[in-house]
């Protein structure tokens, strides 16, 4: 029994190698076929497809092939030595890949290529791609972290009261502003004891929380990237600020919290059945908002700290294998994804916002009449994004753990001292093996 299980797996794993293999076939046209990895969602790859028909029609030479999947399909292939030639990546794994020698520096491509210059892209999407010094990748797309809000909450609540009335949010807002307005906007409707609109929703998740302790002043990381400094006073401060807004104001829903009546629990669905007035995403949220409500709603930069102003930018780049064995070829089809046409069409496909500055540009103030009406913020607040310089693939079990920490204090679970306390305990044991076993990031 035992050998025809292993039979079985072994001919599995050849046609598993059989069919990527297919991937580097020369076409008997004379064309070279290059392949592109990016993620298995359907409008991506409708989209997909219709930007590489433009390419190979410009590029006659070359077929691309696309080749869809997750970051596990990707590692066996990397392995199995059959790896993409172009694959989409997020910034967090790029050190990942380049300490073992899975992706191309791009510098050299760079500096050969005269019509080429990193300035077409916002800043913070090029460093998020280097790795001690060299650039890794070419930036894809992306978002910071802004503020929807709902306009008409906002509007009923001023007609209810005149006499103090609540501005929109704006660049303008600090801390105060946002947690006296959430409060204002909380409201049991029907006078059942409970609260049917929360002002705001709090979210302690890794692309949030990192906000609120740089706005306070606060690290999650120190510069040398060797010790975690969420037990800082900052970081607790900022975790104690989110937490009072949810249990002592009562002004976001708890991870328990049930809104009666809504069709699903989600921070978007609360937001689009307008049981929240105020929500902190990304502009990847646009496909589930836009055309999907009825009411009006818009775009604000968050508000700004006691200490600065800051926000976190998620996002990633294509990365290029160093078993490509078409180099000069698969740099066309890399600065062919980056440049205006392609940029474009991964933006209107729900790609968030593209790292191509001028596209980002014209695509969010070129809609007149339509909203959301401060698109143009996203771009503004680019100005203040950072990366998530704290997370490491290679720390992948010791960040859930430490990350766990925090969603413990919307449960109720944990005081925000001592998640954070726990945080930077079970983080910095983690961080301390890294740079054990492999010599840090």
């Amino acid at each position: 029994m035992k050998v025809v299980v292993w039979l079985l797996i072994a001919l599995v794993l050849v046609g598993i190698a059989y069919s990527f293999s297919t991937c580097r076939a020369e076409q008997s046209d004379g064309r070279v076929e290059l392949t592109l990895f990016d993620w298995n969602w359907p409008p991506y790859n409708k989209m997909n497809r219709e930007r590489i028909a433009i390419f190979e029609r410009d590029n006659p030479d070359i077929r691309v092939r696309l080749v869809t999947g997750n970051e596990d399909k990707y590692l066996t292939m990397v392995s199995g030595n059959v790896a993409p030639d172009i694959t989409i990546t997020d910034h967090t794994v790029i050190g990942y890949f380049a300490k073992r020698n899975a992706i191309l520096p791009l510098d050299d491509f760079i500096a050969a290529d005269k019509d080429f210059s990193l300035d077409m892209f916002f800043p913070i999407t090029v460093e998020t791609l280097r790795y001690r010094g060299r650039l890794y990748a070419l930036p894809s797309s992306g978002s910071p972290v802004a503020m929807f809000y709902n306009k008409e909450l906002f509007d009923e609540y001023n007609r209810n009261h005149p006499k103090e009335p609540l501005t929109y949010p704006g660049g303008e807002w600090t801390w105060d502003d946002f947690r006296h307005a959430a409060k204002a906007l909380t409201q049991d409707r029907d006078g059942d004891g409970k609260t049917d609109v929360y002002g705001a929703i709090i979210s302690f998740t890794f692309h949030r929380f990192p906000i609120y302790v740089w706005q306070n002043g606060g690290e999650i990381i120190s510069k040398d990237q060797k010790r975690c400094l969420m037990d800082s006073p900052e970081a607790i401060a900022a975790m104690q600020w989110l937490h009072d807004i949810m249990f002592v104001d009562g002004s976001s829903p708890t991870a328990y919290t049930q809104v009666e009546g809504a069709s699903q629990q989600t921070s978007g669905i609360l937001f689009k059945e307008q049981r929240v007035a105020m929500l902190m995403s990304t502009r990847y949220s646009y496909s589930e908002f836009i055309g999907k409500t009825n009411f009006e709603w818009d775009i604000a930069p968050l508000p700004r700290g006691p200490v600065n102003r800051a926000t976190i930018y998620i996002g990633g780049g294509w990365m290029v294998s160093s078993q490509t064995r078409h180099p000069e070829k698969v740099w066309r089809l890399l600065k062919f994804l980056v440049g205006n046409k392609s940029s474009q069409m991964s933006m209107v496909c729900g790609r968030a916002m593209a790292t191509n500055r001028e596209v980002a540009e014209l695509m969010t103030t070129n809609h007149p009449g339509v909203p959301p009406a401060n698109d143009h913020v996203w771009v503004e607040v680019m100005a203040d994004a950072r990366p998530k310089d704290f997370e490491f693939k290679e720390m992948g079990r010791y960040f859930r753990n430490a990350r766990a920490e925090m969603n413990y204090i919307s449960q109720g679970r944990r005081t925000p001292a001592e998640a954070c306390r726990n945080f930077t305990r079970i983080y910095q044991k983690g961080l301390d093996r890294f740079w054990k076993d492999e010599g840090g990031p």
